[in-house]
C-alpha cells in the first residue's frame, strides 16, 4: 500500500471538505437574511389575513417585557410544551388596542410547528394559521387546510380541546383522522395564545 498516495488523497479530501464547508457557510450568510425576511412577511400577511379588522400591528416594548414571564403565565394556565415566539399588539383605525396576534411554537408528530393565533379583546379567537410545519403530507399536513383551521375561528372560549369525531361544542376541535398528535399541537398553540393574550390584556 502506497502511504504517500493515501496521505495525498486524504489531504485532497480534507481540503475539499474545508472549501465545501466555507462555501456552505457563505451561502447561509447570504441567503439567511432573505429567508428570514420572507418568513417575516409571510407571518405578517397571515396576521392580516386572520385579523381583517386590524388597521396596524405594533411590536410594543410593554408586550416584549411581558413575554419574559410567559413560562409562568402558561404554567399557571396548565399549559406546557408551547412557547410564544412573538406577540404583536393589534390596533384599529382610531388607535385603540383591539387584540393580539401571536406566533406560537409547539411540537407535532414529525417536528416543530409554528402557528399564528389571533385574539380579540372581546375574548374571541379570530383564527389560527399554520406558519411552519414539517408534518407528514396527506396526514398532519391537513392541519394547514381550512377544513381544520376554520374550527377555531370566531370562537369565544377559554380553551379548546381535541375530540375524535364531530365537535359538539364551541371549545371542541375535531381531530384530523390519523393525525391526532398534530391536531393536539395546534390546539395547544391556540390555548397558549389565549392564555398569553389574556395576560397581555390584563397588564
Amino acid at each position: 500500500m502506497d502511504m504517500k498516495k493515501i496521505m495525498h488523497d486524504t489531504m485532497i479530501l480534507f481540503v475539499i471538505c474545508i472549501i465545501s464547508g466555507l462555501l456552505l457557510g457563505l451561502a447561509h450568510e447570504v441567503t439567511y437574511p432573505i429567508t428570514a425576511a420572507r418568513k417575516a412577511e409571510e407571518k405578517a400577511q397571515s396576521y392580516r389575513d386572520i385579523y381583517v379588522d386590524a388597521d396596524h400591528f405594533e411590536d410594543e416594548e410593554r408586550v416584549q417585557a411581558l413575554l419574559e414571564n410567559q413560562a409562568d403565565v402558561l404554567s399557571a394556565a396548565g399549559i406546557s410544551g408551547a412557547a410564544i415566539n412573538d406577540c404583536m399588539t393589534v390596533y384599529d383605525a382610531s388607535g385603540n388596542i383591539i387584540g393580539y396576534a401571536m406566533s406560537v411554537a409547539t411540537s407535532g408528530k414529525v417536528g416543530g410547528m409554528v402557528t399564528a393565533v389571533c385574539y380579540s379583546l372581546d375574548g374571541t379567537v379570530l383564527g389560527v394559521k399554520i406558519l411552519e410545519s414539517s408534518e407528514t403530507a396527506g396526514l398532519g399536513s391537513k392541519a394547514e387546510e381550512p377544513a381544520f383551521t376554520d374550527q377555531f375561528a370566531g370562537k369565544m372560549v377559554s380553551a379548546f380541546k381535541t375530540v375524535k369525531g364531530a365537535a359538539s361544542a364551541d371549545g371542541e376541535v375535531e381531530a384530523i383522522s390519523g393525525a391526532t398528535i398534530t391536531s393536539d399541537a395546534v390546539v395547544l398553540a391556540a390555548n397558549a395564545g389565549i392564555a398569553f393574550a389574556e395576560y397581555c390584556a390584563a397588564n
